[in-house]
This record gives structure tokens, sequence and C-alpha cells, in this order.
């Protein structure tokens, strides 16, 4: 018979200290390369023709990092995700670049595996069976990192932006920023994450009711603003008492020695769009 377990002398009232796991999701050009390279000793497990990093060191525009060789399989990032986890020279900090093409290399798996190679609505994609097939997958990858952070490895998940329509159950629908991925996924590693942070260029829209004008001409569009807490115009969230935003310095080291000190403040007073976090 199994011993009964006394629940009530197990309670805690510390937690124990964990890295995080960060998502920083934008469009193309963002600078999510460059920001992440700026970490505490960066490794970069990079998908297929994901490869920024290279070109960015090769210019001299990043810190020499680590990387792995850039993953071609499912079985190659889940083979390399458990060394880590095993291993007592984990990196410091580890960059998935990108998180939506090791999404892709799932997706293929699963199609495969499960649906002999057919990928179109006779096979993986018939009423989105597949994506939800490869769920539990993706959530016991997500249990590697999990453990791999645990032993004190920051996790760096990069992923692009897409625009998508959300429809809105309370009024009418509008257009908002999300991760380049599949609902399901993507779902599963917001609730995973400690941080979700969207990073755009910060534009000014003129008056669209000027001479008549049916659309604004955008202004502006070159300083980087990040944000923590989600709108209606985007996917964001964090666990450390952060500002809604903070506004780029201008450079990744400077962004990312202003995102330390925000993360060390632990609650401050929100960026504007028109000054730089202090």
């Amino acid at each position: 018979m199994m011993a009964t377990i006394d629940w009530l002398k197990q309670r805690k009232e510390t937690a124990p200290r964990r890295a995080d796991v960060i998502v920083l999701h934008s469009t193309e050009g963002g600078g999510k390369t460059s920001w992440a390279a700026e970490f505490n000793s960066p490794t970069f497990a990079m998908s297929e023709n994901e490869t920024g990093l290279l070109t960015l060191m090769s210019k001299g525009l990043v810190p020499a990092c680590a990387y792995f060789p850039e993953f071609q399989t499912w079985g190659e990032v889940v083979e390399c995700t458990a060394q880590m986890v095993a291993s007592s020279d984990a990196p410091r900090t580890l960059v998935i670049d990108t998180l939506n093409g090791i999404e892709s290399l799932l997706f293929a798996h699963v199609c495969d595996t499960q649906y002999e190679g057919e990928m179109g609505k006779k096979g993986f994609l018939a009423f989105q069976e597949g994506p939800r097939a490869a769920v539990p997958i993706w959530r016991e990858w997500l249990g590697k990192l999990d453990a791999l952070r645990s032993h004190g490895t920051t996790v760096v998940l990069l992923c692009h932006s897409a625009v998508v329509n959300f429809k809105n159950p309370t009024g009418a629908d509008y257009s908002r920023y999300v991760a380049e991925m599949h609902d399901v996924t993507w779902s599963a590693t917001k609730k995973f994450a400690d941080m979700v942070v969207f990073c755009e260029f910060h534009t000014e829209v003129g008056d669209v009711t000027a001479m008549g004008a049916k659309r604004g001409k955008g202004r502006g569009g070159r300083t980087r603003v990040y944000h923590f807490e989600r709108s209606a115009a985007f996917d964001a969230k964090h666990r450390h008492g952060l500002p809604a935003s903070m506004t780029g310095t201008g450079s990744a080291r400077g962004d990312y020695e202003a995102f330390v000190e925000l993360v060390k403040a632990g609650i401050v007073q929100p960026a504007t769009d028109a000054e730089p976090a202090k």
C-alpha cells in the first residue's frame, strides 16, 4: 500500500531561484538576434536557414557567440536539448533562433511519422489535426527547457511576428501582432514563458482626417520600443513587476543593459515612447 503524504508538512513559504524563460517576438529586422547576443555568455541554437547571427558576427556587429550547427530535423532539436540538460557544462544563456523555425521542424516530424508525409488537407492539415497532435510533443520539449533553466540556464526564445485578425467576442474584430506560430503551440509557449516581449519601431501617424485623407502618413520608425504587457495590438506578458514598455537606447547593448536594470528594479514608473528608460 502506498504511504500517505502529509501535504500540510510539505508547505513552503520561499520559492526556489530559477533562471528565466524569455520570448522576444518582432517583425524582420527588429533586432532580436542582436539583443539576444548581449545576454550573459549566450549559445545560439539556430533553426534551418535562420543564420543571421553568423552574418552579424562576421561584420563585427555583435559580440562573438557560441553556436550549434543549424538544426535540420526535430530529432536534432530534442537530442541537443537533452544533452544540455544532462551536462554539467550547459550554457549560461541558450538562445533559440527562431522559435517558429523549430516549430516547422516539429510539424514536419509529425507529418512524416503520423500522416505518411502528407502535409495537405488530407493529412497533417486535415481539420487542424496535425498541429493538435504536435502539442504534446512540443510540451515535452518545453519541459526539457524548464529542466535546463532549473539548472541555471536563461532561455531566450526568438520569434518572428505576424499580423493576424483577432475575432473579438465583445465587439468588432481588429488586427494585432502575435508570434508567427500556430495558435496551439503559441498558446502552450505563452503559458510556459516567464516573459513575452514584443519589440516594434515607434511610429507616429499623421491626422487621417486632414485634407480628406483615408490613410495616415507614418513618421519616425527608427526608435525601438519593447512592450512587456499585453494590449489589443500585440501579445506580451511578464512576471517581474516591469513597466508596460521601455524605449530603446539606440544600441542593442544599451537596450539589454536598460532591460536588466528594469528587471533588477522590479517595479518602476513606465517609460514613455518619447524618452528612453533610465
